[in-house]
């Protein structure tokens, strides 16, 4: 049983190869011995306390599988950040993540994150708007770039954004929009300077 004494173990905690297996079910008492330490290593696991894991352990994680319900907009928001696709899927992630978002004012929440070398100094981030939240009219100081996750929004001029679109709006423009329906709206925004004091026009 020597030679079959390492695939025990393996076979114990479920990591043995298809030939490793074999080899111990061939061998006469391999395999209640396999039995007998897969039971004992689940009454182990059982004693010990829960312990969450690290970050590091949650982006490689994320790399491996992609970025969860947002993986199709991976490649997107990592052209978007000059990103790589591993860290855009990590900063995907965080959509989940209620460690990554603060709440300035009430119905909306920022997650904040540095860009690529292209965009050294932008402010880059990610939005969340409750249902039926507002973002407040503001003017853009700089080009602004921004990419719908979630939900759906819709802007002081009636066009309405769903999950997918991308909207780029230029220097000195300016806008508002409002949370349409009963999902939060989720944005992923580039930008350099946005400025809250700006005059909405008359109607």
């Amino acid at each position: 049983m020597s030679a079959v004494r390492d695939d025990v173990a393996l076979v114990a905690l479920d990591l043995a190869s298809a030939p490793e297996a074999a080899a111990v079910e061939a061998e006469p008492g391999a395999g209640a011995e396999a039995a007998a330490l897969a039971q004992a290593a689940a009454a182990l696991a059982e004693l010990l306390p829960p312990v969450a894991p690290g970050a590091h352990v949650r982006a490689r994680l994320l790399a491996a599988v992609g970025g969860g319900p947002l993986e199709r907009f991976a490649a997107r928001f990592a052209a978007m950040y000059d990103l790589a696709i591993e860290r855009a899927r990590e900063v995907l992630g965080w959509v989940d993540d209620p460690r990554q978002w603060n709440q300035p004012f009430p119905g909306m929440q920022f997650a904040v994150f540095r860009g690529g070398p292209a965009h050294v100094g932008a402010d880059c981030g990610l939005l969340r708007v409750a249902p039926g939240a507002a973002f407040p009219w503001h003017a853009h100081t700089s080009e602004e770039t921004s990419l719908f996750l979630a939900g759906a929004g819709r802007d002081h001029a009636g066009t309405l954004y769903v999950a997918g679109d991308e909207l780029v709006l230029p220097a000195g423009s300016a806008h508002d929009f409002r949370t349409v329906g009963d999902e939060p709206l989720v944005i992923a925004v580039r930008h350099r300077g946005v400025d809250f004091a700006a005059r909405r026009p008359a109607p």
